[in-house]
């Protein structure tokens, strides 16, 4: 998508979180469900905070974390 993270998450269905990249862990889980279809989100990584995600609507897993 060419880094155009605003673009690709407009009326997306589910959230793969696939870097540790500081870039993407630092944008807000509300301003990301705003635009979200449906807020579900996959973290590859873990690199995200489940309790933010969660608080914020997100359908939230971290794989191998519970």
């Amino acid at each position: 998508m060419g880094g155009d993270l605003h673009r690709c998450r407009t009326g997306a269905d589910l959230l793969l979180h696939l870097t540790e990249w500081p870039r993407y862990r630092r944008i807000g889980p509300v301003r990301l469900a705003f635009r979200a279809a449906d807020p579900k989100a996959i973290d590859a990584c873990g690199a995200l905070t489940a309790d933010d995600r969660r608080g914020a609507g997100w359908v939230y897993l971290a794989l191998g974390r519970s």
